[in-house]
């Protein structure tokens, strides 16, 4: 994940159009909170996390190339929510 906080950085800082720019600042967010979980090193978690690195990469490709992110940028999106959810979702103390 550590990759992907290091491509929306680069994203955050050469995107011009405001919504982008909020979009992947919230992803940033999102990825900062997760990125230290212990979950995402098991077996369950990896393939979220590199589902992760994967969607960052084909994003910066494409932003890279000049086509249009915003697509991926929503792709990304949901999986950065994925991943905060299921953190949420292990970190419920049954009472």
């Amino acid at each position: 994940m550590k990759n992907a906080k290091e491509i929306v950085e680069k994203l955050i800082n050469e995107t011009e159009k405001d919504n982008l720019l909020e979009s992947l600042e919230n992803i940033g967010k999102l990825i900062d909170q997760n990125k230290e979980k212990i979950w995402l090193r098991t077996r369950s978690g990896k393939p979220m996390a590199a589902k992760m690195e994967i969607t960052a990469t084909a994003v910066m490709e494409m932003f890279k190339d000049g086509s249009d992110i915003s697509e991926k940028i929503d792709e990304l999106m949901m999986v950065a929510k994925e991943i905060d959810e299921e953190s949420q979702r292990r970190s419920m103390v049954v009472t």
